[in-house]
């Protein structure tokens, strides 16, 4: 028969909470996020008119960490090639000098531009009409509001993840 091993509980559900409400965005912070958004969208409207970009809002229901990537999906481009769409979008934002350490990266299974907003310092990473994104954010906000416990733990999780270096997928 095996054993069970209890480990002594070395960190409090209140510490836990506290840590989440640590990472949480300020309300500048979020200010200064959408600001960008808002920015690139311009950006990405100015090309493709008629496209619709989409955040991932994991970061409305405060799952993101201060160092978090914004993820973007440009949705109804038109674009029959993402790279060549990448690329256009590189050379935009060069023009314009909103953004800096821009990388495309065309031959990934999702290719995508990776870069940082110059003005609110935050990382963003774009790719093209692969829905799956937002349609997994929403089923996490649903398990959130359906859970609230999940949303620390969730933090928590990526904290980890991150101070492991196993949070980008290569």
């Amino acid at each position: 028969m095996g054993h069970i091993l209890i480990l002594p509980t070395m960190v409090g559900v209140a510490e836990i909470v506290d840590f989440c409400d640590f990472l949480s965005p300020t309300p500048e912070e979020q200010a200064a996020r959408d600001a960008a958004v808002h920015s690139i969208f311009d950006v990405i409207k100015y090309i493709w008119p008629a496209c619709k970009p989409e955040v991932f809002r994991l970061f409305m229901i405060g799952l993101y960490l201060p160092t978090s990537d914004i993820d973007v999906m440009i949705l109804e481009s038109g674009i029959k090639n993402p790279q060549t769409g990448l690329y256009a979008l590189f050379r935009v934002l060069s023009q314009r000098g909103i953004a800096k350490k821009i990388q495309v990266i065309a031959k990934a299974s999702v290719p995508i531009i990776k870069f940082v907003e110059k003005k609110s310092g935050a990382a963003f990473d774009i790719s093209f009409d692969v829905d799956n994104g937002p349609k997994a954010a929403e089923f996490i906000k649903e398990a959130v509001l359906k859970w609230p416990q999940l949303r620390p733990l969730c933090l928590i999780l990526k904290v980890f993840l991150q101070q492991r270096d196993l949070n980008e997928k290569v």
